[in-house]
């Protein structure tokens, strides 16, 4: 097994997970991989945990979205994760980590139809505005979450699930 300089004891689990699964990746397939071997998807690997752990600290911040009906809960989380991700790129300055796989491959409004929202600009950009100017400085989660919701509540016939 290979020693990796940088982990030293078990600081959060679901990396420490991922460490094992490499391992055992390459166990398995008889091959030991390093940073040069990823392309882009170091990039994306980047992306996803931000995206994926952004849901996590909304659920921390308001766990009461999960208890909603499911194309609210769907709603929510999924416009409050993008904004919030991008609002979290510019103020840890981390564009460079992420560049070419976000440019090529992130377009939040469009990823909502996946969730069977059909977001308009006009909407997605209003949403973020409200964000900026309401609840960023102080990263007021639980709050524009409910924003979110009622903003969703009061407008989902212009983009309820498709």
């Amino acid at each position: 097994m290979r020693k990796n300089k940088y982990i030293t004891k078990k600081i959060f689990s679901p990396l420490d997970d991922l460490y094992v699964l490499l391992e055992s990746m390459e166990k398995i397939l008889n091959l030991t991989i390093d940073d040069n071997d990823y392309v882009i998807g170091r990039k994306q690997l980047f992306y996803i945990f931000l995206h994926e752990t952004g849901h996590a600290f909304i659920t921390k911040s308001a766990r009461w979205i999960h208890e909603l009906k499911e194309d609210e809960t769907d709603f929510v989380d999924e416009v409050v994760v993008r904004i919030l991700i991008d609002d979290l790129i510019k103020k840890l300055n981390i564009y460079d980590k992420l560049d070419i796989y976000y440019e090529n491959h992130v377009n939040h409004k469009k990823e909502l139809i996946n969730y069977g929202f059909n977001l308009s600009e006009e909407n997605y950009l209003y949403l973020e505005r409200i964000w900026y100017e309401k609840y960023s400085k102080d990263f007021k989660i639980e709050k524009y979450c409910q924003f979110v919701l009622d903003y969703y509540k009061n407008n989902n016939n212009s983009f309820k699930k498709i």
